[in-house]
Order: C-alpha cells, then structure tokens, then sequence
C-alpha cells in the first residue's frame, strides 16, 4: 500500500531527471530550435572554462608558495630536481 493517493504525482529529484528539466527550459527559451540551445550551451561551457583557468592563475599568484609548497595548481610550476645526492 503506497502512502501518497494515486492521483498525487511524486516529484522526481534525481540528478538525470534535474538534467531533463534543465534541457527542456533551455529549448523553450531558444523557441524550441535544439540547435541554438546547443549552440548557447557550448558558449556557456567555453566560458566557463575560460573563466575557470583565469581564476587558478589568479589564486595561483596571490597565494603563497611556501605555504601551498607548489602543489594548488598541479603543472603551474615547474617542479625543482635537485640533482645532488
């Protein structure tokens, strides 16, 4: 026996059905042309990559290396070898 009436739809909050949604409301804003609300997600997710490198040169620079010992931004620095044993 279910605890809600059968007439009550259950919200569905998983992760692909939020995903579902999204996509939905990003067609109807471009008026249900796929290809413009793909073009505009690509956009988006190029600036956000942009925007993400910017901001870890930014905190990579304001930050102390002594404290950080080199490894915030992993491949920013060159790592030292020491050759002497």
């Amino acid at each position: 026996m279910s605890a809600q009436p059968a007439d009550q739809q259950v919200d569905d909050t998983s992760l692909d059905a939020e995903i579902t949604a999204l996509i939905e409301d990003l067609v109807d804003e471009h008026e249900g042309f796929e290809r413009a609300a793909l073009r505009a997600l690509a956009r988006s997710y190029l600036l956000l990559l942009t925007e993400s490198d910017r901001l870890k040169v930014d905190a990579d620079r304001s930050c102390s290396r002594g404290f950080l010992r080199g490894l915030f931004s992993d491949g920013a620095r060159p790592v030292a070898v020491d050759d002497e044993p």
